[in-house]
């Protein structure tokens, strides 16, 4: 499905999935697509930040609405009790690979950082629905604009509840990105 991804599509899903690493998020849903399409600087990320998803608003909301786990530390006396020393194994992890070898980095604000994180269901979901917005507009590339719709489609709750933190909702956002699909580009010169 990607091959049918402009750049500026491509760059909304990288985008949201990096912003959902930062945030020490396990999965990338539709509100980091929609973050993704908001950091970006074409037609649907101004039409974003005019409904009052900016970047930072929805990073914000995001963050005050999922709950990040907390990692759980090894518990030392359980370890010994199977016969490993978890001093000895952090002294050895350390000697091959350097000094916190073991230890999580850390996004700003404390956040750990995971590896790049998977598409979770509502990810997954705003993608597919990005394609059939496309194809019921009759495009055959899939832009930044149609990756907004798909995501606000979604009916994620954590978007909806991102989004009301913003002051919108994902209907509205939807209608206003459709209307700026539907005008024909202004040529910039």
């Amino acid at each position: 499905m990607f091959e049918r991804f402009t750049s500026e599509a491509r760059a909304a899903a990288v985008n949201g999935s990096e912003e959902a690493r930062l945030l020490g998020h396990p999965a990338v849903g539709a509100a980091h697509l929609l973050l993704g399409v908001a950091v970006g600087s074409g037609r649907a990320a101004a039409t974003l930040c005019a409904a009052g998803a900016t970047p930072e608003a929805l990073r914000t909301a995001l963050a005050e609405t999922v709950d990040v786990p907390t990692p759980r530390r090894p518990d030392p006396d359980a370890l010994r009790s199977l016969g490993i020393e978890l001093e000895e194994v952090r002294r050895r992890a350390e000697d091959a690979f350097g000094p916190g070898a073991l230890e999580r980095t850390r996004a700003a604000g404390g956040a750990p950082c995971a590896s790049t994180p998977r598409f979770g269901p509502d990810g997954k979901k705003s993608l597919e629905l990005a394609l059939r917005v496309a194809l019921s507009l009759g495009d055959r590339r899939i832009v930044a604009g149609h990756v907004a719709i798909g995501a606000c489609m979604s009916d994620d709750r954590v978007l909806e509840a991102v989004l009301r933190r913003c002051g919108t909702t994902p209907a509205a956002v939807a209608a206003r990105v459709r209307t700026v699909l539907a005008a024909p580009e202004r040529a910039t010169g």
